[in-house]
């Protein structure tokens, strides 16, 4: 089936971050780097879809009773992800549970005005060395004003980070909340010790690999360009496209400027990720070759097709005008073809 283009709200944003910075070779490293790592798991097992266990001993109901003490209690549940108010319109899915694959936690909760975000990930001499080169890491920061707070900072082996936005926060603030956040940095970095990673076939694999811009134009039927590269480099972007390994692969219409390309498929991956798969809302559907999928819509009219293929999880993106109507199940089962059976000869 045709998929119909559609220029998606903040898709020039989105491009005019695009091919910034150099795709990075992945280098997952979980665990602390004060200990040395343990062998990774060699085959997939039950315990795939059970979610990895944090590099230390702090939680998202520790980091919740923290910040209830500080601006009071969310409006919406905490989740052990990361928020998607206000950001990237590409975010939900694999994205949002980086933090875990790599040994930390990502906690957040609210909704505007008001609203948090947590994360703690060990190995920060790492993360933070790898990010720094790719422009993501500008060094420590403790800072509030105008309604919103932003920490930053390394303690020991773990890297924190914090954003707080609530109408009542001002300077006057930043002691107050910088303290509770460096005590969770320093329980963190105080209980780190080593974490089984979990091995996957889709750390670093490219883009091509899971469908090229040639069957994806042979759909949409005209030619397609591929953007693997994105600047606007951040330490999510750190843990996610390098610790992690995984990738985002964003599929336009080949010719246009910024404002005026097309959007056609999106792919995002959380390598082991099938505890996360599970988690997520949708309707389940039959694809060839994958182990589930479940069908939902994005936030702007995306169609979302959720893959698990082992111990994996691949989400796709198509786009159809807003109205929901474009069906993504022949490019998933094309995907799924290509990672278990093998990419198709041109013809």
């Amino acid at each position: 089936m045709r998929l119909r283009p559609l220029v998606v709200l903040g898709t020039a944003a989105l491009l005019l971050l695009t091919a910034c910075a150099p795709e990075p070779a992945p280098s997952p490293t979980p665990s602390s780097s004060a200990t040395p790592a343990p062998s990774p798991s060699a085959s997939p097992t039950a315990d795939a879809v059970v979610p990895p266990a944090a590099a230390f001993d702090v939680t998202c109901d520790d980091v919740a009773a923290e910040m209830a003490g500080l601006v009071g209690e969310p409006s919406t549940p905490v989740e052990a992800a990361l928020s998607v108010v206000s950001t990237s319109n590409w975010m939900p899915g694999p994205m949002q549970y980086a933090f875990q694959r790599a040994g930390g936690i990502a906690c957040s909760a609210g909704d505007d005005p008001q609203y948090w975000e947590v994360t703690i990930v060990p190995d920060a001499a790492t993360v933070i060395a790898g990010a720094t080169e790719r422009g993501g890491y500008y060094g420590e920061q403790r800072a509030c004003e105008g309604g919103r707070c932003g920490f930053e900072f390394r303690d020991g082996d773990v890297l924190l980070s914090a954003s707080i936005t609530d109408p009542t926060l001002g300077g006057q603030d930043v002691d107050r909340v910088g303290q509770a956040r460096a005590a969770l940095a320093s329980r963190a970095a105080a209980s780190i010790h080593v974490v089984e990673y979990v091995e996957s076939d889709l750390v670093g694999m490219p883009c091509e690999r899971f469908i090229t811009p040639q069957d994806v134009a042979a759909t949409v039927g005209e030619d397609v360009a591929l953007f693997t590269d994105f600047g606007g480099w951040s330490i999510p972007s750190e843990v996610y496209q390098v610790v992690n390994g995984s990738r985002i692969c964003y599929y336009t219409s080949a010719e246009g400027d910024m404002g005026s390309l097309r959007s056609y498929l999106g792919i995002t991956t959380l390598p082991a990720g099938a505890w996360a798969f599970e988690s997520q809302d949708g309707t389940p559907v039959e694809i060839a070759g994958a182990d589930a999928a479940k069908t939902s819509t994005g936030m702007h009219g995306e169609n979302i097709l959720d893959l698990r293929v082992g111990r994996d999880w691949i989400r796709l993106r198509t786009y159809d005008n807003g109205s929901g109507s474009s069906d993504p199940r022949p490019v998933a089962e094309k995907v799924v073809r290509n990672l278990t059976v093998g990419i198709t000869a041109p013809q």
